[in-house]
């Protein structure tokens, strides 16, 4: 079942999220989308992802003041605007409260996994560092030195794609996350060939089917671990 449903993030108000059940309980997966927001690929991959056992919560980052998605690439500018005016902070106490949410529900094992697209890819990372988050995985996830510490994340599984030819991630920063990681027990980096940023976009340009099921199976993979 899809449905838009309320969580209470502080005593003045309830933010909305995109929840997709699964039948029977299983890990809870939270995810942070680009700055598109929440497109029909999202909607598609978190059915998928619903139908392989997790919860699923996805949040709009910009529900406060600019929300819905937006079309790629069209919707850029008004994208990169509310990107620019939206409160980071904000979107980490969001991103804290689904998870606390979602951990209490009867259909979550108590496992939690997160799901970081593009601009998402901080904020999950930086919520995993917190603790108590057993997966995490990032599609072309951006800023993410900014916020790595890896000595935070060595009992979580970890799964990152990058494509080879992304102009606003650069492989020499994918080498530094790899080297960052190299004594990780449980990480996958991933880069992937003919791929630039947005290589998860369905319908758009920018998309690579090899890449993008790739990166889905990789989800699948964290979920399947902690059912």
């Amino acid at each position: 079942m899809k449905e838009t449903y309320p969580i209470r993030v502080n005593e003045n108000e309830m933010m909305p999220i995109l929840r997709v059940d699964p039948t029977d309980p299983g890990p809870l997966l939270v995810i942070v989308p680009s700055i598109f927001g929440i497109g029909t690929d999202v909607v598609e991959y978190a059915l998928a992802f619903a139908s392989e056992g997790a919860l699923v919560y996805v949040l709009d980052p910009f529900w406060r003041h600019a929300p819905g998605p937006l079309p790629i690439p069209n919707g850029a500018p008004q994208a990169m605007k509310r990107m620019r005016e939206v409160d980071t902070n904000r979107v980490t106490t969001d991103l804290q409260s689904a998870i606390e949410s979602g951990r209490g529900e009867t259909l979550c094992n108590g496992d939690v996994i997160l799901l970081g697209i593009c601009f998402g890819g901080r904020f999950a990372v930086h919520a995993a560092q917190k603790g108590g988050v057993q997966g995490l995985a990032t599609w072309h996830g951006g800023s993410l030195l900014s916020v790595l510490d890896p000595s935070m994340l060595d009992e979580v599984h970890i799964e990152m794609d990058f494509g080879e030819a992304d102009p606003l991630i650069p492989l020499s920063d994918v080498e530094k996350i790899q080297a960052l990681f190299r004594n990780h027990p449980n990480i996958q980096i991933r880069t992937h060939e003919k791929s630039g940023h947005g290589f998860t976009h369905t319908g758009t340009v920018k998309y690579n089917e090899n890449a993008a099921q790739q990166s889905q199976t990789s989800v699948v993979r964290i979920i399947q671990r902690f059912r």
